[in-house]
């Protein structure tokens, strides 16, 4: 059975977890923003799209479809980025295992790293 039973609640859940990152670690929010990349997270099961873009200040993030163009493009099943905030499925092995399917400079997966370390310490807390 699925984690998530619909796309709003996904959405609810990342919104609340985006939230308290930026509360509470400004620096995760610096470290996307030094990346200036604009990341699309297609999840699958319910289905959504998150898109961050921090190509400029302040950083922007979009829940649903919408027309900015992504340099990485991230494709999984909602449960995994769910086992990933987690902390119970490794990033690095997640992509090995294709259970992450990124389109794009796949080395730049790696600057998302500590935005993932945060949303692991607060995300067991949301749900």
């Amino acid at each position: 059975m699925a984690v998530f039973s619909s796309s709003t609640q996904l959405y609810s859940l990342m919104q609340q977890l985006v939230a308290r990152i930026e509360a509470e670690y400004p620096q995760a929010t610096e470290a996307m923003l030094k990346s200036k990349l604009v990341i699309r997270f297609n999840c699958q099961e319910p289905a959504g799209e998150m898109t961050i873009d921090a190509s400029k200040r302040p950083l922007k993030i979009h829940y649903g479809p919408t027309t900015i163009k992504p340099e990485l493009d991230i494709t999984l099943p909602s449960d995994t980025l769910h086992q990933i905030l987690l902390g119970n499925l490794n990033l690095a092995k997640a992509l090995g295992s294709k259970q992450v399917q990124p389109k794009g400079p796949v080395w730049k997966v790696m600057s998302l790293a500590p935005l993932f370390d945060q949303a692991q310490k607060i995300y067991p807390q949301l749900i």
